[in-house]
């Protein structure tokens, strides 16, 4: 009997940490690039595998006094999503590609610096353990914020949500900012602008990690408006503003 999976490259693993009040399209837009992804010769009712496996992350950690199961964590003004590891689990777990999303949930993470120190050295600890062990590190949006915080971002290019640029860039004065492009892809490190740029991200990390005939395909199964040059702004005005002290 033939071996159908063997005839295909392994399923890549893809991780997205999720917090409460994450931004919803920061993250159901970058895993549906992913998720109606299919490998050339199958369609998109074929049974896997396929080329892409979307698992979600949970900030809370698995004590003693936790259930076997991460509690759900609610989107900012939407549904809610039920992780499928605990922070500390997902350290184990064999990820290609780690996401962090953006949205309101992302201040309150990095206030924790102040209110809670502890625990935000702990999730900054976490992130670092992380880009060790992931051959892929993204954003969405602000989570280049806690990226930045981190350290993980010092002297490589990246972008972030053009409307929240002066407040997300203090955190990282040693990242190469870029507040034109839609995304950066410098290698190891892949970072969206705001929202909808992630989507677009997400469906040229396809494109790297599956092939571009993969990604064209997909795009075309989402009916999705792919803009594929980061560099063309397709919102005016084209930049975001650089801080100033003046």
């Amino acid at each position: 009997m033939v071996n159908i999976a063997a005839q295909f490259p392994p399923t890549i693993k893809i991780g997205i940490l999720v917090f409460p009040d994450f931004e919803p399209l920061d993250v159901w837009g970058f895993i549906e690039a992913f998720s109606i992804s299919r490998f050339i010769g199958t369609n998109y009712s074929d049974p896997a595998p396929y080329p892409f496996q979307i698992e979600f992350i949970s900030t809370e950690e698995k004590t003693c006094a936790t259930q076997n199961q991460p509690q759900p964590v609610r989107s900012y003004n939407g549904p809610r999503v039920a992780p499928d590891w605990f922070r500390n689990d997902a350290l184990e777990q064999s990820f290609h590609l780690l996401m962090i999303p953006g949205g309101q949930g992302v201040r309150t993470l990095m206030g924790m610096e102040t209110d809670n120190p502890p625990a935000f050295n702990e999730l900054m600890q976490w992130i670092k353990t992380m880009d060790q062990l992931v051959p892929v590190m993204t954003s969405v949006c602000t989570g280049a914020a806690l990226l930045a915080r981190s350290g993980v971002l010092d002297g490589k290019p990246a972008a972030t949500n053009h409307q929240a640029f002066a407040w997300v860039t203090q955190f990282g004065p040693k990242v190469l900012w870029n507040n034109v492009s839609r995304w950066v892809d410098a290698g190891k490190y892949v970072t969206s602008a705001g929202v909808s740029a992630g989507t677009d991200m997400a469906f040229h990390l396809v494109s790297r990690l599956a092939g571009r005939a993969v990604a064209e395909t997909a795009a075309m199964a989402a009916e999705y408006d792919w803009h594929r040059n980061p560099e063309e702004a397709i919102f005016y005005p084209q930049q975001a503003t650089v801080p100033s002290s003046r």
